[in-house]
């Protein structure tokens, strides 16, 4: 006992000695992290500028300045010889300069052939001798900022210090923007001098103040360069400075430029990168593109607080103060404000019609005597409505298990429509007033796009011209998918990407699910920023609808009152033009005829037939309604495409119809021939292969159940108008779809159905119920409320209709739906995704219901029960016949 009592404590001591000794082992940057998060990270040098511009505000700074020093940027097509010795002095190789101008009498000329090689060479050592200035006059850095928040690698300090000291959101948070610096040139000098005001004085070692009253801080980012180099190894030399202020350091460095014309500037503080042996030649075309950028940097009419000055020693004459865009001649405008309560706010401003040239009859109409499309509506100009993100994106909310909308957060939408250009019929027509379509081309080109902005700054590349991010919205899609007219009657007009511009304005304080790239070019593709897009694009469908009903009424209208004598002047026009074709063929001809009976004999054979003229007016006539007709069509055959498919499988599937229902069986037999059920009475059931066949056999039925659904939709009997009896109707269509109910816990109840005769198409019948079917079961699935699942229909006559009614137990429309006969529109869905708000309903089932109703003389009318959904169809009377 003593000897297993020692072996136990001699065991325990050797497993304390042998266990394995665990230290914590820290991680090493590459000093090469510096040019992935900076060159290859920042996408372009222009966004490398922008940047570096938001350090400016960041600081406090009610001015930033971008200077390109690039005099020598460019290659002119002829220098002088102080020019060509200037390049000389700046040790451009001579036999280089030589290859590419030859010698003339007062200087040098740019030869006729240049190799593009060599070309390139020079720009890349022209590019060298430029210099970049970017400028603020904000609060500055001591050396602990420089130290703690400035050298350090991604840090916190914006993200935690959010505002400023004047208040302003800063715009910056990753902490990485410095090394936008390595994306522009090799090397940076920083000269800074900070307000003694808003900071803490530097101290010595010994506790006693510095004396600085600011820093040089030098870096060359090609030191990060190299192999197994750390990034700790790297350093950058900091020095202190007793500059007075930073104009003084100004004056020194860029003496051909007057700051002090600059208003409203106290040049006593501030900071300024100096950028050399820059990585891009700056010539004046990129240096505009740097200007154009930033013109866009602030939403538009963001006046005030923060101006931005571009300036050029290449252009000295070009540029300057960098206005933000101003849209003031628009055809429509719409300003939304989200609150974080989903509440939205919209104002739709009109000024694409001259109102005083409208007729007064068309208010007349019952459609331009209501809210918000009478008289006096269109001479304020401007409507407002208030609705909410659920009846914006109806059909959402209820599968918005993650409160998506709430994290969304408040959010301001400026959106402008301008049309390019018009037609004289069209500007008549729709009483357009007149416009400089030029001027809005220059405009749209320039300013067009819908551009995002996070308190105050353009988050890239949204809304940029040129770029893939353009239409961030995916309106050129909804325009592809929908390419109807404005005043097309079945609606679906949908506005061009091209044609608009805007701004949406969301902030770091209450948007706080919008997280950038760490590229810095654009914001992260989440699920909340799916559904904003879905939000925008929603709110654009406001001012879509608002224009084509307006459009689509001025449209009627004009068609009525001036439709046939358009038509007539029209045909006479075309009568005119036969005949003058008919003249001159017959004067070619009799002067190719030798003979005037041959003559006379052309003549007799090409009379001007008056039937020419009827089909020529007609053809205009049904020109509209065709290609109202091929719209349906295109539709149509989509859906009829389903059906040749399963039509064209139809023999094959049948077989498979007919093995489902027997396989099953047919196993279990002979496994019942070697073992007995009873021996696998005390398995589980995942184990027990007969409960497994039971599991297939009633997944059989519901496939075979399918099967006979599909076959039996196709059949060729169903197309043709026959004799309908209601009752067997009824019955075969509720015993097709029982497997499907009963799976579901779905009652169909059709004790109400009377025993009615009607002569009318079976798949018509077949398309109403089936369509109604899948909405309720859809319903049902998305219901919250915990209540039996029933579909009743019922029937009844009148002297002058056939009613049959329709209702379901479900949630019923959504109370998102502001106006339910929208569910008629072809298109029209709120079945969505629930990670990003799209549509996935076809949107065509409610639609086509109310086709095949109206297409047989009938109307639908929604009816609204105290719970779940209903619809009343009715046909004429003269479809009815009563049995006896």
């Amino acid at each position: 006992m003593k000897y297993n009592l020692w072996a136990l404590c001699l065991l325990i001591i050797l497993m304390e000695v042998i266990q394995p000794v665990r230290n914590k082992v820290p991680f090493k940057v590459s000093a090469r992290t510096a040019r992935l998060i900076g060159r290859e990270n920042i996408a372009t040098s222009k966004g490398a500028i922008i940047e570096l511009v938001k350090n400016g505000y960041d600081a406090d700074s009610k001015v930033s300045i971008v200077y390109f020093d690039n005099r020598y940027s460019s290659i002119p097509n002829e220098i002088t010889t102080d020019y060509f010795t200037d390049l000389q002095l700046f040790e451009i190789p001579n036999d280089l300069l030589l290859k590419v101008y030859e010698k003339v009498e007062d200087g040098y000329r740019i030869k006729a052939v240049i190799d593009e090689g060599i070309k390139g060479e020079l720009k890349k050592q022209l590019a060298k001798l430029a210099t970049l200035y970017i400028i603020d006059f904000g609060e500055g850095m001591t050396q602990k900022i420089i130290r703690d928040h400035w050298m350090t690698i991604g840090t916190d300090n914006k993200a935690n210090n959010i505002f400023t000291k004047t208040g302003r959101v800063k715009a910056g948070a990753k902490g990485i923007g410095r090394f936008a610096l390595d994306k522009l040139g090799s090397k940076c000098e920083m000269t800074t001098i900070f307000n003694p005001e808003n900071h803490e004085v530097d101290v010595d070692e010994d506790g006693q103040p510095t004396g600085f009253s600011g820093y040089q801080w030098l870096v060359n980012w090609e030191d990060f360069e190299g192999d197994y180099k750390t990034i700790d190894s790297v350093n950058a030399e900091l020095i202190g400075i007793t500059e007075s202020s930073i104009l003084t350091e100004l004056q020194e460095h860029i003496p051909e430029i007057n700051f002090l014309e600059i208003k409203n500037v106290d040049f006593q503080f501030g900071t300024i990168l100096k950028i050399t042996d820059l990585r891009d030649n700056w010539e004046d075309f990129f240096v505009s593109q740097v200007y154009s950028d930033l013109e866009v940097l602030v939403p538009p009419k963001e006046n005030g607080g923060f101006e931005i000055y571009v300036f050029s020693s290449l252009t000295p004459d070009k540029y300057g103060e960098v206005f933000g865009s101003i849209c003031d001649d628009y055809d429509y405008k719409i300003h939304a404000v989200a609150d974080e309560k989903q509440n939205v706010s919209i104002t739709i401003y009109r000024q694409e019609y001259n109102h005083e040239l409208i007729d007064p009859e068309l208010f007349q109409r019952e459609a331009m005597k209501i809210f918000p499309f009478t008289k006096q509506d269109f001479i304020n100009g401007e409507w407002k409505m208030d609705t909410t993100f659920s009846k914006l994106i109806p059909g959402y909310a209820v599968q918005d298990d993650e409160n998506v909308f709430a994290e969304i957060g408040v959010f301001d939408f400026s959106f402008y429509f301008l049309k390019r250009t018009t037609s004289s019929p069209d500007t008549k027509r729709f009483f357009y007033r007149n416009f400089h379509s030029n001027h809005r081309r220059e405009w749209l080109d320039k300013f067009g796009g819908i551009k995002l902005f996070r308190d105050n700054f353009r988050v890239r590349p949204y809304g940029e011209t040129n770029d893939v991010a353009f239409d961030w919205l995916g309106l050129g899609n909804r325009k592809s998918a929908s390419p109807a007219g404005i005043g097309k009657e079945e609606g679906g007009y949908r506005v061009e990407p091209e044609n608009v511009a805007g701004a949406v304005k969301i902030s770091r304080l209450t948007n706080v699910n919008f997280e950038d790239k760490s590229s810095r070019e654009g914001l992260q593709e989440n699920k909340t920023f799916q559904i904003f897009k879905r939000l925008l694009a929603a709110i654009i469908n406001v001012f879509e609808n608002d224009r084509a009903y307006i459009a689509r009424e001025m449209a009627d209208y004009d068609n009525i009152k001036f439709g046939p004598e358009r038509d007539r002047k029209a045909a006479e026009a075309v009568a005119k033009r036969i005949l003058a074709n008919s003249r001159a063929r017959k004067e070619k001809a009799a002067n190719q005829q030798t003979s005037s009976e041959q003559g006379d004999t052309t003549a007799d054979n090409e009379p001007v037939d008056e039937e020419k003229e009827m089909l020529a007016g007609e053809v205009e006539r049904k020109e509209e309604e065709i290609e109202k007709l091929k719209e349906e069509q295109k539709i149509l055959r989509g859906l009829a495409s389903s059906g040749i498919v399963l039509a064209s499988f139809s023999h094959d599937l049948s077989k498979l119809n007919d093995v489902l229902s027997s396989r099953v069986d047919k196993l279990k037999g002979l496994l019942l021939e070697r073992i007995s059920e009873d021996s696998y009475a005390d398995v589980e059931e995942r184990k027990n292969p007969f409960f497994q066949l039971e599991k297939f056999k009633k997944q059989d039925a519901k496939m075979q159940n399918w099967l006979s659904f599909s076959l039996g939709a196709a059949r060729k009997d169903k197309r043709k108008r026959k004799q309908l009896f209601l009752k067997n109707y009824f019955s075969d269509l509720k015993n097709d779809w029982s497997t499907v109910f009963e799976y579901r816990a779905i009652d169909l109840d059709i004790s109400a159905v009377e025993d009615l005769e009607m002569r009318v198409f079976e798949i018509d019948f077949d398309s109403i119920f089936n369509n109604l079917f899948i909405n309720s079961i859809d319903a049902f699935t998305v219901s919250t409320v915990d209540r039996p699942r029933k579909i009743w229909v019922k029937t009844s006559i009148t002297n002058k209709e056939i009613l049959i009614e329709y209702y379901d137990s479900g949630p019923g429309l959504s109370t998102d739906i502001e106006r339910p006969e929208i569910i008629f529109e072809a298109m029209y869905t709120t079945k969505r995704n629930p990670n990003t708000g799209e549509e996935i309903g076809t949107g065509l089932g409610m639609w086509l219901i109310k086709s095949i109703v109206e297409e047989n003389d009938g109307t639908v009318k929604l009816l609204f029960p105290q719970e779940g959904f209903g619809i009343r169809i009715s046909f004429p009377v003269k479809y009815k016949k009563q049995n006896v």
